[in-house]
C-alpha cells in the first residue's frame, strides 16, 4: 500500500466512524454536516481504488478535490454545531465534545496527504486539485 493510499484510507475510517456515531443526531446543523460527509465518504469510495492500482492525478483529481472541499465545510459546520449545542446546553453537548478532536485530525491527514501529492506531481500540478489551505506552501504544513 502506497503512502497516499494509506493516508486517505485513514480519512476514509475517520468519515465513516463520524457518520456511524452521528447517526441518531437531528440538530439541523448535524444534518448539513453529515450530507458533507456522505458525499466526502462517496468521493473517497471512488479515490482509493485508483490510488491502490496506482492511477495517475487526471484519473482522481476529481474526486479528490471533493475530499478536500467537503472538509473544509464539514469543519465549520461540526463547530458551529459545537457553539450552537455548548450555548443552548443541548443534549448533544457531549456526543459534539468526543467528536471535537476527530476534525483536526482529518484536516491533519489530509495535508500529509497534499504534502505527499506535491512531492509526487508537483505543486504546480496540484494547485488546482487541493484548496490553498492544505497545501504544504501555501498554508498547510509550514
Amino acid at each position: 500500500m502506497n503512502k497516499l493510499h494509506q493516508l486517505f484510507a485513514q480519512v476514509y475510517e475517520e468519515v465513516r466512524s463520524v457518520l456511524d456515531e452521528t447517526a441518531d443526531r437531528s440538530h439541523p446543523l448535524v444534518a448539513l454536516f453529515r450530507a458533507s460527509l456522505k458525499e466526502e465518504h462517496q468521493a473517497l469510495e471512488n479515490l482509493l481504488p485508483k490510488l491502490e492500482r496506482g492511477d495517475g492525478l487526471e484519473d482522481f483529481k476529481t474526486d479528490c478535490s471533493v475530499v478536500y472541499l467537503n472538509d473544509e465545510i464539514i469543519e465549520s459546520t461540526f463547530r458551529a454545531w459545537l457553539r450552537a449545542v455548548d450555548w443552548m446546553d443541548h443534549e448533544d453537548s457531549e456526543e459534539a465534545a468526543k467528536l471535537e478532536n476527530r476534525f483536526p485530525a482529518m484536516k491533519s491527514t489530509l495535508k500529509k496527504a497534499a504534502a505527499e501529492m506535491e512531492r509526487i506531481y508537483g505543486a504546480e500540478k496540484i494547485k488546482f486539485v487541493i484548496p490553498a489551505l492544505y497545501q504544504p506552501r501555501t498554508g498547510g504544513l509550514r
